[in-house]
């Protein structure tokens, strides 16, 4: 399978995603220590209970945004498809 960013040979996946040792590298994730201190400094809002909550809302949001912008790619492609030239 290929690296979903640089297109290389890897067996690797991340969250069902394949990447390559270099590309997660690249990607700097956060070590526990970090999450750990974030958690802990993280203060409620009316909107989210606890840092989980609204990490996983930021994934919704991301996923929507994702989704909108392939529709609009998606609806551009196919109106290109129906021109003659």
């Amino acid at each position: 399978m290929k690296c979903f960013n640089c297109a290389a040979d890897t067996n690797h996946k991340k969250y069902e995603i394949p990447i390559c040792h270099s590309c997660e590298t690249g990607l700097k994730l956060f070590t526990d220590d970090t999450i750990m201190r974030q958690k802990k400094e993280y203060k409620c809002s009316e909107k989210y209970s606890s840092y989980q909550d609204e990490i996983a809302h930021r994934i919704i949001l991301l996923e929507n945004d994702y989704l909108k912008k392939k529709i609009k790619l998606l609806h551009v492609l196919e109106r290109l498809a129906n021109f003659k030239e």
